[in-house]
Order: structure tokens, then sequence, then C-alpha cells
């Protein structure tokens, strides 16, 4: 990357959302996101690597305990009355007792109490939570006689994550790129290198990011092992929860009626199921049945529980190559398979199997936008509907059903929204975006027309007017 556009990225946006992307450390021992990593780069380091890495695992090893270190620290706390820990806190209110209740995930605490000036101050820890350095104090044996309350309260919290964004600041600065820069910055800013991936590639990385910026979007992608779909998803947000194997029940997804909690569709952007084909659901036909009214209108309710929610849902699936019979994408998914309505509701698919395997090579270098900087922006552009702009610019020819028509021009929306957030929609990209759209929703019709060649005969087309 060039030192003229490292420059005119930090004349954009300032120093405190462009972080270095050419660090890439190892953390998976204590359990944090790549974009908390960033974070602690940006704060603890400069530009000496080496030096770098120590001073993170330093202060990795005061702050953050690794699973069979739980209980030295709760000694700690004990002992001394107060620790500081990082991690993801998130609280909710027990109105019986007129408190709030926090969870503490690195401690394995899920009933500790919050310090009410701190919900004052972050009201983000009643809804998605927040990630950061908390104050915990040791409440002694009178909290320790009530019962489900551990006796240990957060009295400070300092974020270590983006609380605060301008979608219009962003939106502005976006006039300052060519096209090419705007998207060579979003796939830097996502950890790969701009220069190993061809125009369509490119595209296709970012049609990634559509989930995060489009409401009630669902998407599918295939793709070889090592593309990076699983990592960026994992790391972006925290609004965004990967599904990785093992059992999914009605209770996880969408309302647990005995908690009386809200699943993770109703609190959560984006859902995503890692290796869809790994991932067992303990009640196929109940899951499917509330899947498919949810991906259709963006309601669910489980017992007396009624909601929306506009979280999106990603499927991914391992595939070397494109399959030429397209039954075979979802022969072996019992989810999908028995049902050709639950499928029509999913937007789009996303061909990975066109990107290559990430090397040494493919990893960014440089400066970029901070990824929890990025994914609070995604979070805002949910809120922004482009679709009158997109049905403005492109048309669709053929004998398009109704959710043909909505899936497209939600494709569609997004990506003028991630390329265009200003709404100055000019450039080659045009063209390639109406192509990428109409193959993402190609390859869904031609799964339909296979099953039900009578209502999916013709091709639909999009084109730019």
């Amino acid at each position: 990357m060039s030192s003229n556009f490292e420059a005119k990225m930090l004349e954009a946006f300032g120093e405190e959302v462009i972080v270095e992307k050419g660090f890439h450390t190892d953390l998976r021992a204590w359990r944090i996101p790549r974009f908390i990593e960033e974070y602690l780069i940006s704060k603890l380091c400069s530009n000496e690597e080496e030096n770098c890495l120590e001073k993170i695992y330093n202060f990795l090893k005061v702050f953050r305990p690794s699973p069979e270190e739980k209980d030295l620290f709760l000694d700690k706390v004990i002992r001394k009355g107060e620790i500081r820990l990082l991690d993801f806190y998130r609280a909710k209110v027990d109105l019986k007792r007129r408190i709030y209740k926090l969870e503490i995930p690195v401690l394995d605490i899920h009933s500790a109490v919050v310090n009410k000036s701190v919900i004052k101050n972050y009201k983000k820890l009643l809804t998605y939570g927040v990630w950061g350095i908390g104050t915990i104090r040791y409440l002694g044996s009178k909290k320790e006689k009530k019962k489900d309350i551990d006796p240990l309260m957060l009295t400070d919290l300092v974020p270590y994550e983006v609380t605060e964004v301008s979608l219009d600041e962003f939106k502005e600065r976006r006039r300052l790129f060519t096209e090419e820069e705007w998207i060579d910055l979003l796939i830097l800013s996502i950890g790969l290198n701009p220069y190993k991936y061809s125009s369509e590639e490119k595209l296709i990385l970012i049609s990634r990011l559509l989930p995060l910026v489009e409401p009630n979007l669902n998407i599918v992608e295939l793709g070889p092992r090592a593309t990076g779909k699983t990592f960026l998803y994992r790391n972006i947000s925290p609004l965004v929860r990967v599904i990785s194997g093992g059992v999914v029940s009605p209770a996880t997804l969408f309302y647990n009626m005995r908690r009386k909690t809200m699943g993770l569709i109703g609190v959560m952007d984006v859902v995503v199921f890692d290796e869809i084909h790994y991932v067992r659901f303990s009640s196929v036909n109940e899951i499917r049945g509330k899947l498919k009214d949810y991906m259709a209108s963006g309601h669910f309710e489980r017992g007396k529980k009624q909601a929306t929610s506009g979280c999106s849902l990603v499927f991914l699936g391992n595939l070397d190559t494109a399959d030429t019979d397209p039954t075979d994408i979802f022969s072996d998914l019992p989810l999908f398979s028995e049902d050709p309505a639950l499928v029509d509701r999913i937007h789009g698919m996303i061909p990975g199997w066109r990107i290559p395997k990430v090397t040494t090579k493919h990893l960014g270098s440089g400066k970029a936008l901070a990824l929890d900087y990025l994914g609070a922006i995604m979070h805002e552009l949910r809120k922004l509907d482009m679709t009158e702009k997109a049905r403005e610019l492109y048309k669709i020819e053929g004998s398009p059903s109704i959710r043909d028509e909505q899936a497209i021009y939600r494709l569609l929306s997004g990506m003028l929204k991630l390329l265009y957030p200003n709404g100055k929609i000019e450039g080659e990209n045009i063209i390639l975006i109406s192509s990428l759209v109409e193959e993402m929703r190609g390859f869904i019709r031609e799964w339909l027309s296979s099953m039900l060649p009578e209502e999916y005969k013709e091709y639909v087309k999009v084109k730019v007017r």
C-alpha cells in the first residue's frame, strides 16, 4: 500500500480508527477476537513487532486469565477485594430484585451485579455487551447469602472497542476516495491484501459483509477451507455469533421459555451456522418451521413470546469446486433438502469456490480501518435503506417471483451501502455488482428449478438501467 494512500486514510479518518494490519499475533489461548487484538496493538505498541508481542502477552497475563487460572483470579479478588479483567461484559435487568445481573465469561460467572453508574454510562451493556477492562469488587459475606447472586460487582469499565460512531462522517469520508481505493480499503481492513485478488474476487470478498449491513438478509457461502469465511465473521463484531457444529435448539435460536430469555436471533445482527453440514438441530421440524416464518417476515414466536428481529442468517459450508448439478448443493443438508420453500427464503449464494485459499501472501499489511470501528459502522449501515436507489439503478429481466425481487434488491442495496455509502453511485463496478447479484440469486433458482421445474423455468437477469 503506497504512503500516499495511507496518508489519505489518516487525513480522512484520523489516527483513532486507523490501525496497523501487519502484526499477526496468535492470541487463541486468551480467547479474544481480532478486533480486540487490533485495539491492543494500537494502544500498547509502536512499530517494533517483537516488542509489541511481548507487551501484549504481558498485558494479557495480568488482565485475561486462562481457563485453568480462573480460580486463581477468584482467590485474588477474595484476598485483595478487587481485580481488573479484560472480558466481554453483558448485563440484564432483574426486576424482582431491582438490580442488574452481570455475566463475566472469563471467570464462568453468570450472576454478578453491576453498579448503576456503570449502566448509566454504558447502556450497551444491556443490549449487545461491551469488551473492556472491568473493575470487579468482592462484596463479601452479605451478598453470599443471597440466592442466585455471585458476590462480585462491576464498579468501573474502560471500553476496549468503539462505542459510538458517526455514520454521517463515514459517508462524508467516502467521497475522498476513488472507487478502486475504497474497495482496496475495505479488503485491507478485513485483513487481506487487495493486490493479490482480482476485481471479481474482491467483490466476492466484500459480499461477505452483506449480512452485516443489510438486515434480514439470508445467504449461503460454499467454498474451500482456509479462505477466511469463518475468520471474518468471528472477528469483525461482537454482534455476530458463530455456531460451529454441535446441537442447536429452538431455545438457543429463538426464545428460551424456561429462562424467559431471548435467543441469538433476537439479540444479534448476524447468526452464522459454520460448517452447516455438521450442525445438528434438536428439533429439525420446529426449527425449520420457525426459520421459514422468520426468514420471510422477520417475525418469530415461541410459546407465548412474539418478537421481530433484523438478524441476518449465514450458512457456511465447505466445497472445493462448484457442483455442476445444482440438486447436490443442499442434498445432504437435512434442514434444506426436504423443503424448497425454505431454500427460496435464502436470498443468494456466495461462490466461495472462486476465492483462493489464504496464504501468507494474501495477508494484508499496512494501515487500514480498525475492525471494531468497521464493525460498528456496519451496524449503523443497517439503518440505511438503499432499496429504492437499487430499483432506480437496476432492473430485473425475465419472470422473477416476488421473492426473487426482494432477494435481488436486498442484495443490491447491501452492495451499494458498502461501496457507495454516501449515495454517489458511479464507477465501473456498477455493472460487476449486477452480474454478481444475478449469479448469487441464480444459484438458488437453479436448485429450486431442479426441484420445481414448472415454477422456476426462466433464468432471471439483473441489468443496469
